[in-house]
C-alpha cells in the first residue's frame, strides 16, 4: 500500500505550485505537524491490520479487477470446452466452485473492508476532536482580541471626548502660513 501525502497550498505561500520552499514557516511547521501525526497513527497499526490493509488495497486495485474478470473468463471457457470436447470438466455448468470461489473471495473481502474501515473511522475521530478543540481554542483567542478591541476603542472614545484632551489638536493638520506668520512675529519682536 503506497502512502502519499497530500499537496497543500498553504496560505501565504508565494507561488502557486506550493513547494516547500515558498511556503512561511507557519505552514512548514503545520504541514511537519501533520506528518508527525499521520506518522504515529500509522506506527500504531498492528503487523495483522497492516497485512489485512494491504490485501484490502490490493483486492482494490485495478490489476486485481482484471486478474478477476480474466480468471472467471478463463475458468468457464476451459470448463466449457472440457464439456464440449467429452473431457471431464473440473467445474461443470452451473460452475458452483466458481460461485464457492467467489462467494469466499467477497466474504473475505468484505471484513477486510470493515476492519479497515474501522481503524479509518477511529483515525477520523480522533482527527474530529482535534479539530473541534483548534477550533474552541481559536474561539477563545478570537474573543480575547475583540475584547482588546473593544477596550481599546473605549479609551480612544473617551479620550476624544476631553475637550482639554491634546489628542483633537494634534489631529488637526498644521497650517503652514500661520507658523510662518508667528516665526515672523517672534523675531521681530527681539
Amino acid at each position: 500500500m503506497s502512502h502519499q501525502s497530500p499537496q497543500f497550498d498553504a496560505p501565504g505561500a508565494s507561488g502557486a505550485s506550493g513547494a516547500p520552499d515558498e511556503l512561511s514557516p507557519s505552514a512548514k511547521g503545520n504541514l511537519e505537524l501533520l506528518s508527525s501525526f499521520k506518522d504515529r497513527e500509522e506506527a500504531q497499526i498492528s503487523g495483522m491490520q497492516l497485512l489485512i490493509e494491504r490485501i484490502s488495497a490490493f483486492f482494490g486495485s485495478a490489476a486485481y479487477f482484471a486478474f478477476a474478470v480474466a480468471f472467471i473468463v478463463v475458468w468457464v471457457l476451459a470448463n466449457g470446452w472440457a464439456a464440449h470436447a467429452g473431457l471431464q470438466p473440473i467445474d461443470a455448468p452451473p460452475f458452483y466452485w466458481l460461485q464457492g470461489l467467489v462467494s469466499s473471495n467477497a466474504l473475505l473481502l468484505t471484513v477486510a473492508v470493515l476492519i479497515r474501515q474501522n481503524r479509518m473511522a477511529k483515525v477520523a475521530e480522533h482527527r474530529s476532536h482535534l479539530d473541534l478543540q483548534i477550533n474552541l481554542l481559536s474561539e477563545q483567542k478570537v474573543t480575547k482580541i475583540l475584547q482588546i478591541v473593544d477596550e481599546l476603542q473605549r479609551e480612544l472614545t473617551a479620550l476624544r471626548k476631553h475637550p482639554d484632551s491634546d489628542i483633537a489638536e494634534m489631529t488637526k493638520p498644521a497650517d503652514a502660513h500661520a507658523l510662518m506668520h508667528a516665526i515672523k512675529e517672534t523675531q521681530t519682536d527681539r
